[in-house]
């Protein structure tokens, strides 16, 4: 079916009751129900359900705690939540999209099973909330993923400099132009100290994320009911409550790009080495390789062996800095309370947790087994990467150092020239 037929299809098809609509009410007319809903039943079943899961386990302790649920209901609905994940690691339990999210999946499941306890289980939390907490576990986890990551990378690549390359010359460029020398161990070893270094960015990143916004409710709390935070706050791991309600309403989203600004450092750093990649890999200067296995071919040039992995890395890089904007773009102006603008961070922020992470893990398998040509590199050790010493010897025995610099060039291009006129000569003289 065509897209338009597919939406015709929905049309006049009943909307399953929503947890907010009226008992025997009318349903959600579809079209609204697909435009609102988007993908994001989709994202909370493939991804993040289990963190919802944890949570909602933590909500029942703490019901129990202070006399909502009796013993023997909180052993039920544990009871109910571990099948729930048992069923969602089988693949075998899914949020649809009339129920919208995994929130109400999980509620109606329990509810079907088990009978009244299932109605008790949202005491005391709204869906604000309880999505809050759901991606703020998942935030906590990708980025404490993508620490250990980037200090797994740093030490792969510095052992991989220890291995032959800290004394393998190779040419420096700036402006994609032979500058001076350096070495293959230098220039590795460079993109090590920034993914070292991005883990000082993630823990200060860390320091903010790591409050629990649960019981915060719609953004004002909860009244006529003494909720224990502290006790959900021990229970999922936090390191602390994030204590006004109001501002954990105005933190969703806000969290997430500040999570992506963070973990934006490694994902740059990877983008920049897969162009460092990409121009030492190519045919021209031949100073990289990686094995055959890292490599594509071509469907019509049977020559051809095409290190797009970087090309992809390089995009992927941008692609990341877009996935982040668009979430700041989103918030920017937003009044404090929920609005549902927030609802469309979620498939961007998951997106991009999903880029980098897989964008460092295949940085650890390539990094150990890249050869370096030392034939290429030592051939490419031209007397143009030179001159900037040259100037420093000059400096050395006292001259100024505008003076050092003007004769070295003079001298340089001088030189430069008379070979190239040596060169034409000599071609002149095969040629007749």
């Amino acid at each position: 079916l065509s897209w338009l037929s597919r939406r015709r299809a929905l049309i006049g098809r009943p909307s399953m009751a929503k947890l907010w609509q009226p008992t025997g009410g009318d349903g959600l007319h579809p079209l609204v129900e697909a435009y609102t809903v988007g993908e994001d039943f989709k994202i909370d079943g493939e991804v993040l359900l289990p963190y919802d899961l944890k949570a909602s386990e933590a909500h029942a302790g703490m019901l129990q705690q202070i006399g909502v649920l009796t013993p023997e209901e909180l052993t039920t609905l544990k009871k109910a939540l571990a099948e729930i994940s048992q069923l969602w690691t089988k693949g075998e339990f899914k949020v649809t999209r009339s129920q919208e999210d995994c929130h109400t999946a999980i509620e109606q499941y329990i509810t079907d099973k088990y009978g009244e306890v299932g109605k008790k289980i949202h005491t005391g939390r709204s869906r604000n909330d309880q999505s809050m907490t759901m991606i703020r576990l998942y935030t906590l986890d990708q980025v404490r993923e993508v620490q250990q990551l980037a200090q797994s990378l740093a030490s792969v690549a510095e052992a991989r400099a220890e291995r032959g390359l800290d004394k393998l010359p190779m040419p420096g460029y700036t402006h994609m132009q032979r500058a001076m020398p350096t070495t293959v161990g230098t220039w590795l070893r460079s993109f090590a100290s920034g993914w070292r270094d991005s883990g000082k960015m993630l823990d200060g990143a860390l320091a903010v994320l790591d409050q629990n916004p649960l019981g915060s409710a719609a953004g004002f709390g909860i009244n006529h009911l003494v909720l224990d935070r502290s006790h959900t706050t021990k229970s999922m791991g936090f390191s602390r409550t994030q204590e006004n309600p109001m501002y954990c309403g105005l933190s969703r989203g806000m969290f997430e790009n500040t999570a992506l600004q963070a973990m934006s450092l490694p994902m740059v750093l990877s983008s920049r080495f897969a162009t460092d990649m990409m121009m030492f890999t190519q045919q021209e200067s031949s100073f990289l390789r990686l094995p055959d296995n890292f490599v594509t071919g071509s469907s019509i040039m049977p020559q051809k062996k095409n290190y797009d992995l970087f090309e992809i890395m390089r995009a992927n890089g941008k692609v990341y800095g877009s996935l982040q904007v668009q979430i700041q773009e989103t918030i920017v102006g937003l009044g404090s309370g929920y609005h549902r603008d927030l609802q469309c961070t979620k498939k961007a922020f998951v997106e991009a947790c999903g880029l980098v992470t897989s964008t460092l893990k295949l940085l650890l398998e390539a990094i150990p087994v890249l050869e370096a040509r030392e034939e290429n590199l030592r051939h490419a050790m031209t007397e143009d990467l030179f001159v900037t010493d040259e100037v420093y010897k000059l400096v050395a025995t006292g001259k100024p150092f505008r003076e050092a610099y003007g004769q070295a060039k003079e001298y340089f291009f001088k030189r430069k020239a008379e070979q190239e006129a040596q060169g034409s000569q000599a071609k002149q003289a095969k040629l007749s």
